[in-house]
């Protein structure tokens, strides 16, 4: 399970913020007022997950054109390369002139095979297929998802908070979908700590935390709120509305598709990813799940 978790294949709208509660409103509105901006809310929510969902399908059929582009010269490429070697390994009598050719085609098929790694990376952001929603306990599948961090960083700290598991943490979901959701916001936070202390002359990795608990609010159904925080150095505003946004990454050796899958699965299983607080002091990430009885609502 970790290794098909942790493979490479690892969303939210243009402003990442747009799906939060405004917890700024000043004064309390009439009845008829807090309706009408409850409504509006709604309404704004629904068209930005909308316009999530259509930039995904079309990254993702773009993605699947250009992964079955590229994979057939990339075999011809890597089946030529072997064929040489062959050859050379025969007719190349002097060892060290042979030694010098069969590295130039060993550092040709590493290049071929970190494309295809790619390429399969877009594959599989593009044929997740359909969630088996089964009942489950939340704070289980986070534990999951600690330790599938913890074994990809042995050296960092996440500190896990969530009361005992209960029915009021209990939802309907894909239990691989959510754990690789988590997965992909907590491994975020842990890179973004971890650069954090790499820029610092702090010793050891930035602390991460995860808190599981269940929010409630009138009129609204309950939702399993897992935030997770981390010490780095905050999200840029410039970087902040695309965070989410497919294969987009500030990072030279990422792909851009970790946060982009786990807004997709949460969106597919009635939950949502929200960007609650970045500062210089860290950022806080949530993954909201419908609470067991409110997906059906």
């Amino acid at each position: 399970m970790a290794r098909k978790l942790l493979s490479p294949a690892l969303m939210m709208q243009r402003n990442p913020t747009n799906n939060l509660v405004d917890r700024r409103s000043r004064g309390v509105p009439s009845a008829g007022t807090a309706r009408d901006t409850r409504n509006s809310l709604l309404a704004k929510k629904a068209a930005l997950e909308f316009m999530a969902s259509e930039r995904l399908d079309a990254a993702g059929r773009l993605a699947a054109w250009i992964a079955h582009q590229i994979n057939n010269p990339l075999g011809a490429i890597s089946g030529n390369a072997q064929l040489l070697a062959r050859r050379l390994q025969r007719d190349i009598g002097d060892p060290e002139a042979l030694g010098a050719y069969l590295s130039y085609l060993e550092a040709v098929q590493n290049q071929t095979e970190r494309c295809a790694r790619i390429t399969a990376e877009a594959l599989n952001f593009t044929q997740i297929g359909e969630p088996d929603p089964r009942r489950l306990s939340v704070p289980d599948v986070v534990s999951d998802a600690v330790e599938l961090v913890r074994y990809g960083h042995p050296e960092c700290c996440v500190n896990l908070s969530a009361p005992a598991a209960s029915k009021c943490l209990e939802t309907r979901a894909d239990r691989e979908w959510l754990t690789r959701a988590v997965f992909e916001v907590l491994a975020n936070a842990v890179q973004a700590s971890d650069f954090a202390v790499a820029t610092s002359d702090k010793p050891g990795s930035g602390p991460v935390e995860i808190a599981v608990g269940v929010e409630r609010k009138p009129r609204r159904p309950s939702e399993i709120r897992i935030g997770v925080s981390d010490s780095g150095p905050g999200i840029p505003e410039d970087v902040l509305p695309r965070i989410f946004d497919p294969f987009f990454s500030t990072k030279d050796d990422a792909r851009g598709l970790g946060l982009t899958l786990a807004l997709d699965m949460m969106l597919r299983m009635n939950g949502r990813v929200a960007v609650e607080r970045t500062d210089e002091t860290g950022s806080v990430v949530a993954v909201y799940i419908p609470a067991w009885g409110e997906n059906e609502r």
